[in-house]
């Protein structure tokens, strides 16, 4: 039902004690029962938000009468148009590509990806920017259908994918096997990570914590720490304020506070202070420049104005490594951190 190696790092996300298996169900230590559906183990807290919930409950009752299409479609907590873009694409059989990362790409990967919405042909995976990983268990927070999961994988690693929906996590679990990748799924909160203390190699995240207000933000990177082995690393994407898009993209909002899912534009003082502080010693490197999610892997999917793009960026990239200042102007960075031994 579950991988014991897995077993072994995962803890109860409200008080951070092991998990024992009975029956289709982890236990806590106190009592506390989490359900295993599909192989995923949900460790979702109990003040987890109600379309969350839903969408496990409606998992439970999909998996239990075997209807693959709602345990796929209703565990995302699609709307309408979603779900029928999504069953259409699977009804087809036109790409190899999963109908949910088809139909969904814009969504998970930025809106460079419009173009993309049920065109894909092959699958849009990032380099990874950490090598030689011998097997070391990586955490990707907020994985959603596992693109990065499946890029540190190629390099050695072995992911670990934590996301608070369900079927993000089912399209995961099918991406990461098609592709022949060895990869574990939870399905938890990444502000109430439900991982034992020193368990984790890496610490990874992109396109996530810029969503968060700094309050959470900082209850991740705690759990995080928490979780991280001593002298363990971490690598973790945020946007700017110095670079272009940030500044144009709060001038267009007349600079007022961001709210909800909008992205939140970090200084890099700001950045250092914080990472500094709740993980370790921390330094940046650039990401991108001109937006935030250019990959420069992604180039043959994109128009001609696109290409230019990440060429631009990515010279810009290459000239940060020799002339370190031109880092304050990139638009996305990574923080790398150490947590102290």
């Amino acid at each position: 039902m579950i991988d014991p190696a897995l077993l072994d790092l995962l803890a109860c996300p409200m008080d951070g004690s092991p998990l024992r298996v009975e029956g289709d169900h982890l236990v806590s230590t106190e009592g506390t029962q989490y359900p295993v559906i599909n192989g995923v183990p949900v460790l979702l807290p109990p003040d987890a938000s109600r379309d969350t919930l839903a969408c496990v409950h409606a998992s439970r009752a999909a998996a239990a009468s075997g209807r693959e299409d709602a345990l796929y479609i209703d565990a995302l907590g699609c709307n309408g148009e979603e779900r029928q873009g999504i069953l259409k694409l699977a009804a087809s059989g036109s790409s190899k590509v999963d109908p949910v990362v088809n139909y969904l790409v814009a969504a998970t990967c930025g809106n460079l990806y419009k173009h993309l919405i049920g065109r894909l042909n092959e699958y849009p995976i990032p380099k990874f920017r950490e090598t030689n990983g011998h097997g070391r268990v990586m955490v990707d927070l907020r994985c959603n259908w596992g693109r990065w999961c499946v890029a540190a994988g190629r390099e050695g690693f072995k992911p670990l994918g934590i996301d608070p929906q369900l079927g993000a996590l089912m399209s995961a679990k099918r991406v990461t096997r098609q592709l022949g990748i060895d990869a574990w799924f939870v399905c938890g909160d990444a502000r109430s990570l439900p991982l034992r203390a020193g368990s984790v190699d890496l610490g990874f995240s992109y396109s996530v914590l810029q969503h968060l207000s700094h309050e959470d933000v900082a209850l991740v990177l705690q759990g995080l720490a928490r979780a991280m082995k001593p002298g363990a690393e971490s690598l973790i994407q945020m946007p700017t304020r110095a670079g272009l898009k940030g500044w144009l993209h709060r001038a267009r909002h007349g600079f007022k506070e961001p709210s909800g899912f909008e992205v939140r534009y970090w200084t890099q003082g700001q950045l250092k202070e914080t990472f500094v502080r709740l993980i370790g010693p921390s330094h940046f490197s650039v990401d991108c420049f001109f937006g935030i999610g250019l990959q420069a892997a992604d180039a043959p999917l994109m128009p001609l104005p696109f290409k230019a793009a990440i060429a631009a960026s990515e010279g810009l990239r290459r000239l940060s490594q020799w002339l370190p200042p031109v880092t304050w102007a990139a638009d996305s960075v990574y923080v790398h951190s150490r947590k102290n031994s």
